[in-house]
């Protein structure tokens, strides 16, 4: 009887651990993108994608800005990463809590680097830290139309042409720091998915590229 009892406990911690959601911590190794982190304990890696946020995709304007903030934050150090469920691609929905005791998914809403994913989630305090970041024009926020990367996303998907189509004049590559003309040869070469596309060449500077010698933007 007394196994019986200690089983039937075993099985209900079991299940809350993963309707209740649980927490894992360890040293991030990889930065996926803004929102998108790996982590290894006891050698065993998780992928986790940061709750109620939604950075630019790597391809989008302030995509490697926002991958560059979140990594200067974290990668390296041991984070702890509270695990709610997971997504439909494998990856732990998580809010991470840095060495300092700071959210990551807040400091990224706080800088101007992430979107509240008010699809998914409801929370008062993440929307206040977007608006207050908005207000404040700071991140991608300076941008005077930013494109939420949902938005960005359902364009690439249903279109097979450039993300140029959207209005961007001048071409970027999200592994590298040069932007080019449309019709610069260098530029042409960029993979389809490193495109990186700005409205103006200020825009392309604010994040950090420098004009192609070669085109001369």
């Amino acid at each position: 009887m007394r196994n019986s009892s200690f089983l039937l406990i075993f099985l209900i911690l079991s299940v809350m651990q993963f309707t209740c959601g649980y927490s894992v911590s360890g040293k991030v190794i990889a930065v996926k993108d803004g929102d998108t982190i790996e982590i290894l304990q006891d050698n065993k890696p998780y992928r986790l994608r940061l709750d109620g946020v939604d950075c630019p995709e790597k391809n989008q304007a302030f995509g490697q800005k926002a991958k560059e903030f979140t990594s200067s934050l974290c990668f390296g150090y041991t984070v702890r990463a509270e695990i709610s469920e997971n997504d439909k691609y494998g990856r732990f929905i998580s809010r991470v809590y840095l060495p300092s005791g700071r959210i990551l998914n807040e400091e990224l809403l706080k800088a101007g680097y992430a979107w509240h994913y008010k699809e998914y989630n409801k929370e008062r305090r993440l929307a206040d830290m977007e608006d207050q970041a908005r207000y404040k024009k700071i991140g991608l926020w300076a941008d005077k139309d930013p494109v939420p990367p949902w938005n960005f996303r359902k364009n690439i998907n249903s279109s097979d042409k450039p993300v140029s189509a959207a209005g961007g004049n001048f071409v970027g590559s999200a592994n590298s720091s040069k932007f080019h003309t449309l019709s610069c040869e260098w530029g042409k070469k960029i993979s389809k998915n490193n495109q990186v596309f700005f409205k103006t060449k200020e825009e392309a500077i604010k994040q950090g590229y420098k004009p192609c010698k070669s085109c001369k933007p």
